[in-house]
Formats: C-alpha cells, sequence, structure tokens
C-alpha cells in the first residue's frame, strides 16, 4: 500500500512542478494573464491552477498585476511574475566587445556594464573576463541569492548542450566546457547560445518577427548569421549550428576566410569584409571622404565611417555597400529557397545603413528567387537592435532555468 501512495504522490508532484514552470514560462511571455485563461492552457481545472498560483504567491515567484477587462460579470484578476523575485546576469559578448548586464524578470536592465574587451580564442581572454566581470558584480547591490543563473550570448558554432564554442576552443583551459568552468566560479547554473539564434528569438518575442511564424533575421555584423524561425521556433540544427550563412561559398576563387575555405560569403558581405574593402580603395587612390573621416589614419576607418559617409552621398562608400548588399541579397536567395519565409529582418552593425543596404538586397532577391517566394516577402530593419540578441538570450535562459528549478 505504502509503495502505491509513494508512487500516486510522485505522480502528483511530477504535474505539479511541470504547472509551476508552465506557469514561470506563460508568465514571462505574456507578462499577466487570469486564472481562466490558465486552465484552459494547461488543460487543467479552475480550482488546480488556481491552488498552483496561490502556492507561487507564497513563494514569491508571482504577484497580481491588476484586473483585466470582463466581457460580464467580474472582472478577471491579472497575475505576472514579480519581478524582483530573481535576477539573470547576461555576457553579450561579440568580437570587439564584452558587455554585462542584470536584468530581472521583467526585462528591466538594473545594471550593465559596457566593455571594449575584445574576443580572443585564448585562455587570457577568459581570464581577462572574469576578471572585468568580478570587478563588476563586486559594485552589484543585490544579494547573492537573487541571481538566478548566467546567460551568454556570443559568436561561433555553439552546442547549448554541451556548454561549449568550437569556434573558439582554447578559451577554457584544456579544451573544457565554458558554461562549466563558468558554473563553477559562480556558483550559478551557465546556459550559452550563439548570438543570431539569441537574436532572432529576440525578434520573435519582441520584436518586429512577433506577427510572423516563419522569418529570417541576417545578422550583418563581423561576420554573416542567418537566424532561422520556423512554425515560431528557433531552428538550431542538429548540433545547435544551423544558420552559417557566412560559410557557403559565394566566390571561387576569392579570398581566404578566417575559417580556412575560399572565398566565403563572410569575406565579401561582413563588417570586416567591407572595411577592407574600403582600406584597399583609398590604398589604390580612390577619391573618398572617409581619408577625412577617418582622420587619414585609413587603419582607424570603421564601420561606422562607411556608412556616415554613405549618408554624406559619399559615391565610393554608397558604391561598397550596394555592391555588399547584392552579394548578399544572392546569398539569401538560396535560404528563401529553403525555408520560404514570410519576412527578413535584418540587424547587426551594418542595419544602420538602412535602405542603401535593404535596396540592393531586396534587388538581388528579386533577380535570383522564384516569383511566387519573392512576391509577399518583406525585408524590414530591425526596431530593437542589439536589443534584440539581449533579450534573446535572457528569454532563452530563463526558459532553461525554469525547467532546472521545476524539474519533471
Amino acid at each position: 500500500m505504502s509503495e502505491i501512495t509513494e508512487t500516486s504522490s510522485s505522480v502528483i508532484d511530477l504535474r505539479k512542478n511541470r504547472l509551476r514552470k508552465n506557469l514561470i514560462k506563460e508568465l514571462y511571455k505574456t507578462n499577466t494573464t487570469s486564472i481562466n485563461k490558465l486552465s484552459r492552457l494547461f488543460h487543467s481545472s479552475i480550482p488546480s491552477a488556481t491552488a498552483i498560483v496561490n502556492e507561487m504567491q507564497r513563494d514569491g515567484w508571482v504577484i497580481e498585476k491588476g484586473v483585466g477587462i470582463a466581457k460580464a460579470g467580474r472582472p478577471p484578476v491579472l497575475y505576472g511574475l514579480n519581478p524582483s523575485k530573481k535576477v539573470t546576469l547576461i555576457l553579450d559578448i561579440n568580437r570587439n566587445e564584452s558587455n554585462f548586464f542584470v536584468l530581472n524578470l521583467s526585462n528591466e536592465i538594473l545594471y550593465k556594464h559596457e566593455s571594449g574587451l575584445q574576443l580572443e580564442n585564448s585562455p587570457f581572454y577568459l581570464e581577462k573576463l572574469t576578471e572585468e566581470l568580478d570587478r563588476f558584480l563586486s559594485k552589484i547591490l543585490l544579494p547573492a541569492s537573487s541571481f538566478w543563473g548566467i546567460g551568454i550570448s556570443m559568436p561561433g558554432l555553439i552546442s547549448s548542450a554541451e556548454g561549449l564554442n568550437l569556434s573558439y576552443r582554447d578559451l577554457v583551459p584544456e579544451g573544457g566546457s565554458l558554461t562549466e568552468y563558468l558554473s563553477n566560479k559562480y556558483q550559478l547554473p551557465v546556459i550559452i547560445i550563439n548570438d543570431t539564434h539569441a537574436t532572432a528569438l529576440g525578434e520573435y518575442r519582441f520584436g518586429l518577427a512577433k506577427r510572423y511564424k516563419n522569418a529570417l533575421t541576417i545578422n550583418i555584423d563581423w561576420g554573416v548569421g542567418l537566424g532561422i524561425l520556423i512554425n515560431g521556433e528557433v531552428f538550431e540544427g542538429s548540433q545547435g549550428f544551423a544558420g552559417e550563412l557566412g560559410h557557403i561559398q559565394a566566390k571561387a576563387d576569392g579570398i581566404l576566410c578566417e575559417c580556412g575555405k575560399i572565398g566565403c560569403l563572410d569575406t565579401l558581405t561582413s563588417a570586416v569584409a567591407l572595411i577592407r574593402q574600403a582600406q584597399e580603395g583609398i590604398a589604390e587612390g580612390t577619391a573618398t571622404l572617409l581619408t577625412k573621416l577617418a582622420a587619414e589614419d585609413v587603419a582607424a576607418l570603421s564601420a561606422n565611417h562607411i556608412i556616415q559617409a554613405v549618408r554624406m552621398g559619399d559615391g565610393f562608400s554608397i558604391d561598397l555597400l550596394s555592391d555588399l548588399g547584392t552579394e548578399l541579397g544572392k546569398g539569401l536567395a538560396i535560404a528563401v529557397h529553403l525555408f520560404n519565409p514570410e519576412a527578413i529582418i535584418v540587424t547587426g552593425v551594418l542595419a544602420q545603413a538602412g535602405s542603401f543596404i535593404t535596396n540592393p538586397m531586396g534587388q538581388a532577391i528579386n533577380r535570383y528567387c522564384l516569383t511566387d517566394f519573392r512576391d509577399s516577402l518583406k525585408i524590414k530593419i530591425s526596431e530593437l537592435g542589439a536589443k534584440a540578441r539581449l533579450l534573446g538570450c535572457q528569454a532563452y535562459v530563463i526558459n532553461h532555468l525554469a525547467d532546472k528549478e521545476f524539474q519533471d
């Protein structure tokens, strides 16, 4: 008899935990909801949904957030996450910056530190990163128990399940797991996601992709990454590597890419490629405003200088961006044929060029795509910008932390 009782108790606990974590995820996603909506969503009775909400209120996870609009009778009480219950630490890393953010459960940034620490494939980078992170954390006026976990968004071939960045294998001594290393140091769960996948998730949850089930995000940054949204889910692939559009071959007789292959799209359409092409043109004596904008120091030329020159009507810079957009459009035409998206959301440092890059991109897609694929396709510049990556990483982290907190 005791065995039967124990088994029944275990089944009830499993169901409760499933409801608890689903409640956290739903409230994070919707901000507020009512008991009636929760009962329908969880396929449970109103008393069962009420009991779970009441329990989560007692534990400090859930709070009342006012009342909703009633179709008839008494207005429903709305519930949401208690934003101060837990905070997350997000490490937003790219090739030129390593930025830190502390966010609450309402996605409000409580603390931030923007650093010019450049990503390197070396344990020295990790040493400098943790030193800077320690200084940042020492200034935060929150109890250690407030921290729920750490999220990392960074470029590269990332296996989220294993906590590895295979593009930066030498970050951790002896090729260990980056997440395990940081988890041991800070005694918190650590979750890692590819920066482009984080951007796609951020755009879907909070940005322009909210209205679409099938969309692509093209991250034109120091590399070129493709975020793939299929039926409302970010497609990661079997190992988490999906979307490396920058490493399809675009020019058979092109230059050597840092990946070791020849003529990758990255070598033609990334911010690094744009700067290199501008420097080559200047070295050949091309007349351009860039020489003045870079204060005669061609080595200091940046993508922002080129975008500024474009807006000032510099013909050379406009041609560079036009060529880049055309090559990118050719590559995207392949992705459009493969995934048949409703929209392409453009983000990354070069998205700041606006129509100077989206127009040639769109023209190339029109030229190289079948008519039925492109007729209803929309190309939009992200309104969130870099914030999409931060919010996407946060959403990914909270989803995983809820699973850990309330395991089945």
